[in-house]
């Protein structure tokens, strides 16, 4: 027999002498003419409710999370950054034809070391102090930008980056002297004579110049995010309803 609170009632129907047929008919709920069920009739399920209310809290939260980030970003204070290229150049005395192509590989180690040098934290507080707190970063020009770098040629990039377009030359200017500085100390510790140290040429200083970037794309990529969010949101709200579902009941 099965275990349902809807009572099943049999009622014979009269068709002939000596002959009954039982017409199975479900009960009826309190007489309102709707058919009950056996899973609590129209009463909302508990589980229902909690589901919807996960579902609620979710994409409210998401959609509070995309705001505040929305927000963040339109009040975030646009960016100056000044460039240039730093040519590391062979000493006057090597004016050879062919000087380039021997000292070559000598000028890309020597770059190497100078962006190591440069990007230590010491020397990045010492940077930052003087030039008021901006970043600055100094990476040598890669030729074959994916899995293997090649640095083929005795040039970097030298940048500077900082809210305040000021504080971003300052910086730049501190940056670019302390790497002569840097540069000219480590020859002479070599003991390399003045006639044969190599410099550090600065080339096509930017200035400094505003990033704004684009707001239509930076929203709408929040927007479709915010979007990925709340379907997730919601479908594991549905996966986890069906899992409770699931479960079986305690006896």
């Amino acid at each position: 027999m099965m275990n349902c609170p809807c009572a099943a009632l049999v009622h014979y129907s009269w068709l002939a002498p000596g002959r009954y047929r039982p017409d199975i008919v479900r009960g009826f709920r309190g007489g309102s003419g709707k058919q009950g069920r056996c899973d609590g009739g129209g009463a909302m399920n508990p589980l229902g409710k909690a589901r919807k209310r996960l579902r609620l809290t979710l994409v409210v939260a998401t959609l509070l999370l995309a705001a505040g980030a929305g927000y963040d970003i339109e009040i975030s204070p646009p960016m100056y950054l000044e460039s240039a290229t730093v040519e590391l150049s062979l000493p006057k005395a090597q004016n050879a034809p062919n000087a380039y192509y021997i000292f070559a590989p000598s000028l890309i180690a020597s770059g190497e070391a100078m962006v190591q040098i440069l990007m230590s934290p010491s020397v990045q507080r010492q940077i930052g102090t003087a030039g008021r707190g901006a970043s600055v970063s100094l990476a040598l020009v890669n030729l074959y930008n994916e899995e293997y770098p090649y640095y083929g040629v005795p040039l970097a990039t030298l940048t500077a980056a900082s809210p305040v377009a000021a504080d971003v030359h300052r910086t730049f200017a501190v940056a670019t002297r302390v790497l002569g500085l840097l540069l000219a100390a480590q020859q002479r510790q070599a003991g390399v004579p003045p006639r044969e140290r190599i410099s550090a040429q600065i080339l096509g200083d930017s200035g400094p110049i505003i990033q704004t970037g684009s707001r239509a794309r930076v929203f709408g990529g929040l927007a479709l995010l915010a979007a990925i969010a709340v379907g997730l949101a919601w479908d594991g709200a549905v996966r986890w309803g069906a899992g409770a579902r699931s479960e079986p009941a305690a006896t």
